[in-house]
């Protein structure tokens, strides 16, 4: 079972929770109720779980069919909105963030409250609590398959530099200093070959680690107030957190300008290769480290990131699974997601639903499966579990995701790389941000 966790992506689902269904689903004889369902699942091994508990609900509820719609990342975000906007939205959605987010902001996502139970939310992780509860209180999802980030490094390089390679950095200070240890110029010619310290920063990227600078700085980045949302976006703990990611790059030189190309596959062939000695990056990641540098057994470990200079903020949340507002159906696809999160898998220990984030190698946000994780996940997959209780949501502000796909990600590159100032591009995007909102 430990082997099975060095693939794809450190998932979140809930499981082993109690849920309440507020009356049974009755069906008239011959009648059968049609429950749309659009999802993104892709990896092989989740697929044949998902088709296998389709099929036996529907054996268990002849009254209900569940009829999907298989989606990508990609293209599920523009395809439900049409939808919704055409009044032909499914009955139930997987979501990411920025889907959650915008959908809950058009008040197209059902309250559920009256359908779980408090066992079932005191069960979950807390960043998997927040994501689901909207901004009046509401219970709007349930959490499911997401990912969790950490810090690589590489314990060889570590012991080049004279640092400890058994005690990877824990505060921002030591991070600093290890990381201006890690940056060098191995062949004399005056050009650094090896820097400390790297994480992804093209496309969306750019804006994603942004946030968690700003976090890890006591930034509420954007703020939900009197019905409203508010941008803080040049709060002084936001200045604080931004100035620190450029000055990575700007002032100590510990990170290479080249970041700004970086995805996460290309920081990770840089770890791999020693042009950067730790770097900031998904649990999925831990498979492809082992891959392409073999060589490199016993010579590289994972830490939970360090903390930042104001809190601990670690990177972590799940996608979710939402039943449309919209939706005739509520109370039968309801009785779906009951089945998939209460019925126990073939996997010993696990429902369906924690079956299937594990079937991609991943660990589920509840209470319950840390502790099964625990016993069984691979040990370079330990810290990405250790980060639980400091986990930090992205914004979920519904106009965010227009800020940083327009404006974010692109300032955010031009303030790493020099070209305009955390001043210059703070202001931009606080202005920009506020547009979104209409505030005054």
């Amino acid at each position: 079972m430990k082997g099975k966790m060095l693939s794809m992506v450190l998932c979140a689902a809930v499981v082993l929770g109690a849920l309440v269904i507020p009356g049974d689903v009755q069906a008239s004889e011959g009648d059968v109720v049609e429950i749309q369902f659009t999802h993104t699942a892709w990896v092989p091994e989740q697929l044949e779980i998902l088709e296998k508990a389709i099929a036996d609900f529907e054996a268990e509820n002849p009254g209900i069919k569940i009829i999907e719609t298989r989606s990508s990342w990609t293209d599920a975000p523009s395809q439900i909105m049409t939808s919704i906007v055409s009044g032909n939205s499914p009955d139930l959605i997987m979501c990411n963030t920025a889907m959650l987010a915008e959908y809950r902001g058009l008040g197209a996502l059902a309250d559920l409250s009256g359908y779980v139970s408090e066992e079932f939310l005191d069960n979950l992780l807390p960043s998997a609590r927040e994501m689901v509860t909207s901004e009046d209180g509401k219970i709007d999802g349930l959490p499911q398959e997401g990912c969790n980030w950490a810090l690589f490094y590489r314990k060889d390089l570590f012991e080049e530099a004279g640092l400890d390679p058994e005690k990877p950095p824990k505060t921002f200070e030591e991070f600093l200093e290890y990381a201006k240890a890690l940056t060098k110029d191995t062949d004399g010619d005056g050009v650094i070959d090896q820097y400390g310290y790297a994480w992804p920063v093209q496309a969306e990227n750019a804006s994603d680690y942004w946030v968690n600078f700003m976090q890890m700085c006591g930034a509420e980045i954007s703020s939900y107030e009197d019905g409203a949302w508010k941008s803080k976006l040049t709060d002084e703990a936001a200045v604080e957190g931004t100035q620190l990611m450029v000055d990575l790059v700007q002032e100590y030189q510990v990170t290479p300008d080249s970041v700004v190309d970086y995805d996460w596959e290309a920081v990770t062939n840089a770890f791999v290769s020693g042009e950067v000695a730790m770097m900031h990056n998904g649990a999925w990641v831990t498979s492809s480290v082992a891959e392409k540098g073999p060589d490199l057994e016993g010579k590289w470990d994972t830490a939970v990131l360090f903390d930042g200079p104001e809190q601990t903020a670690y990177r972590g949340y799940p996608n979710t699974f939402n039943i449309l507002e919209a939706s005739q159906h509520k109370e039968e696809a309801w009785k779906f997601l009951d089945y998939f999160y209460n019925t126990p898998s073939d996997v010993e220990g696990l429902t369906i639903a924690g079956a299937f984030c594990n079937a991609a190698g991943g660990m589920l946000y509840t209470n319950d499966f840390v502790e099964y994780a625990r016993a069984n996940y691979d040990d370079k997959l330990q810290p990405f579990l250790d980060a639980i209780d400091n986990l930090k949501i992205p914004p979920l502000d519904p106009s965010w995701q227009s800020l940083t796909s327009m404006y974010g990600n692109s300032t955010v590159q031009q303030m790493i790389m020099g070209s305009v100032s955390v001043e210059e591009g703070l202001n931009t995007l606080d202005a920009e941000l506020k547009e979104l909102h209409g505030e005054s």
